[in-house]
């Protein structure tokens, strides 16, 4: 496969500006096809395909996945409808790409890792942090400080996101109204989350922590065990956990600044490393990446500055390229399991205030 031909499923704000436009200009450059795109919202779906001169609008998702062209589908809905939507794609015989987190509760996704192994299909999740060109860098100093112990040993890592202005000045989507409800799946959640607040607190973990705790994993290379969490309500959390003996912390906050404000720090006996990671939205930033070393003589800092590349754009290029067997998928779903699994404990050891 040289050129993959792609369907798209739900063509919301997320839909349309961070996959649907990324990959229209890949079409455009002669990278993937587009064989058309569905949503529930029937008149959004033509109103989309229209301003990205896309000719097929079909009627259903079971008309897309009966479509013998179609390789691929990216599959942009709510977590809570990835579950039921995303096995019906792999049993189609379809690769995927969804938004993260993957799924609900951690025997699901196990359940959709085996099933597109057994149907030999590719099934990506939309960690686009992997796809940055500042973490990608950070993740080969890091790396490398680990194994030859210039900076001696890892202590610790704390991962931030106070949020904030996510949207980083985006164009408005296109929308139509809405005249009947929306179906929409029944959330799956985890064996003891139970109460309205455990179930608040958990929509609040996956649909934010979920980045922060992924990437600790990408950039550590081993799997977290979470040991203690804390929220105030779906406002606030904290978690704590060891990955070998590598400290880790993972927290944040609802803030209202104008700017988005996370941080992965990197913690080592002789100095640390840190990532700023940009707005989502954000289409003219990369990762920072700073390296503070103690020295014989001092303290030194060296900030890096990786090429400007939007992650939501290279995550397509990713996905498209993956498809055509020129590259492995940088997030694929065998390894989000390890979040998968480390979400369910925080939610089930948390205390909610």
């Amino acid at each position: 496969m040289t050129k993959p031909t792609i369907g798209f499923l739900g063509t919301g704000m997320m839909g349309q500006l961070a996959h649907l436009a990324n990959y229209a200009r890949l079409r455009d450059l002669g990278e993937c096809r587009i064989a058309g795109v569905t949503d529930l919202k029937p008149g959004l779906a033509e109103a989309v395909a229209a301003k990205y001169q896309i000719s097929h609008v079909y009627p259903s998702d079971e008309a897309l996945l009966a479509d013998p062209t179609v390789d691929a589908v990216v599959c942009v809905q709510q977590w809570r409808d990835n579950y039921p939507l995303v096995k019906r794609i792999l049993q189609a015989g379809k690769s995927v790409i969804t938004e993260k987190p993957m799924v609900g509760r951690l025997d699901e996704a196990e359940e959709l890792v085996a099933l597109a192994k057994e149907q030999g299909v590719l099934y990506a999740i939309g960690f686009m942090k992997r796809y940055d060109t500042g973490v990608e860098l950070a993740q080969k100093l890091i790396a490398g400080f680990r194994e030859s112990l210039e900076l001696g040993p890892l202590l610790t890592v704390d991962a931030l996101c106070d949020g904030g202005d996510w949207l980083h000045n985006v164009e408005m989507p296109l929308s139509v109204p809405v005249t009947t409800p929306i179906p929409s799946a029944a959330p799956t959640y985890p064996d003891g989350c139970d109460t309205p607040e455990q179930r608040d607190a958990y929509g609040y973990l996956v649909n934010i922590f979920a980045h922060n705790i992924n990437l600790c994993h990408y950039l550590l290379g081993e799997e977290m065990a979470p040991r203690f969490a804390q929220f105030r309500g779906d406002r606030a959390m904290t978690c704590e956990a060891r990955a070998g003996q590598t400290l880790v912390t993972v927290r944040g906050a609802n803030s209202a600044s104008h700017d988005w404000r996370e941080w992965t720090t990197f913690v080592f006996a002789q100095g640390e490393v840190r990532i700023k990671t940009p707005s989502p939205m954000n289409r003219q930033r990369s990762a920072d990446v700073t390296v503070l070393r103690k020295g014989q003589s001092g303290y030194t800092t060296q900030q890096y500055h990786a090429p400007v590349a939007w992650s939501f754009y290279r995550q397509a290029e990713g996905f498209v390229r993956a498809l055509a067997g020129q590259e492995p998928l940088h997030a694929p779903a065998e390894t989000c399991l390890w979040d998968v699994r480390a979400m369910e404990k925080i939610i089930q050891i948390a205390e909610i205030v």
